[in-house]
């Protein structure tokens, strides 16, 4: 089976850039598309879905390196899906044409979030020092 998180869940939805947070995903079948609610909290979560379910392929947009880490250890084949926003049927054929790259964890780094790097530690406007130590201490001369 395979899983593809999804916008909506409309006939040929685009490919969501979530993984974990997305509100939809398509579990493919066969020939059979069926598109359901993601009702889990996190991207662990997710994954222990999609593999009591029996997936065994899915392709995403974007995904942090833990859930990636976890689809690797549940024997999840992992596909990227392009860097262009792109239909759920084009996805389709594209994988059963060979034409999407497989993510392992040899080329992770190009396809997959790193750690903290980016969306966490980028607050920086507030590291300067708010310790205002003028001294006002009393000269007596």
């Amino acid at each position: 089976m395979i899983a593809i998180p999804v916008k909506t869940n409309k006939e040929n939805p685009p490919v969501s850039t979530l993984f974990g947070k997305s509100k939809w995903f398509a579990m493919i079948d066969g020939d059979k598309v069926t598109i359901e609610a993601n009702e889990t909290e996190s991207g662990r979560a997710v994954v222990d879905h999609l593999a009591e379910r029996g997936v065994d392929t899915l392709v995403f947009h974007h995904m942090g390196g833990n859930p990636f880490m976890l689809l690797q250890r549940a024997g999840i084949k992992c596909y990227h899906s392009g860097g262009e926003r792109i239909l759920l049927g084009d996805v389709l054929e594209k994988l059963k044409n060979g034409e999407l790259t497989e993510v392992n964890g040899m080329n992770m780094g190009e396809y997959v979030e790193q750690g903290n790097m980016h969306n966490k530690g980028s607050n920086h406007h507030h590291d300067h020092d708010h310790h205002h130590d003028h001294d006002h201490g009393h000269h007596h001369h």
